[in-house]
């Protein structure tokens, strides 16, 4: 012990120790440094993803009421082919103007179908079955990366004997 400054010297084993606990201290920083980098990364994709999937919407709003409108008119059409035909059996006319009904009858059933499954697929898409994966991926890394902090920022307890 120094009388004049009453300093102890330091033993091997303290500086083992500070030795250890700066590069406890250095990992615990780059761990926060790179998670904090992680979150800006994380809230940037959000957001390009959330401006991404609005336009979708905006877009997939429209085709639904285009559909939409197209599919009362061809119901409307059907409806006046149905009318046509129950006319035509009614008033037993030529086999030939039955054979011209019933293809139209055929082939307004086939617009109303492909109609309503485009109707059906835009419904699904303004879900967003896109961003809920890519939310989850995004979720999933920065739990990873949580983990990863956690990990780097806690302290190894080290054995003293006695």
């Amino acid at each position: 012990m120094n009388v004049e400054t009453e300093e102890r010297p330091e033993s091997a084993e303290s500086k083992t120790e500070r030795a250890a606990a700066e590069a406890s201290a250095g990992a615990v920083l780059s761990a926060g440094a790179a998670l904090f980098s992680s979150l800006q990364r994380t809230a940037a994709a959000l957001l390009a993803l959330l401006k991404a999937e609005a336009q979708v919407f905006g877009a997939s709003i429209s085709l639904i009421v285009l559909s939409g409108v197209a599919l009362v008119a061809f119901a409307v059409a059907l409806w006046v082919c149905v009318v046509a035909l129950i006319g035509w059996a009614l008033a037993v006319a030529t086999h030939s103007v039955g054979i011209a009904l019933g293809i139209l009858v055929v082939m307004h059933l086939l617009l109303v179908a492909g109609i309503w499954m485009a109707i059906r697929r835009a419904i699904f898409q303004a879900t967003f079955p896109r961003t809920r994966a890519e939310y989850s991926a995004l979720q999933h890394g920065l739990r990873q990366d949580f983990a990863r902090f956690q990990r780097a920022s806690s302290v190894p307890e080290q054995d003293s004997a006695p």
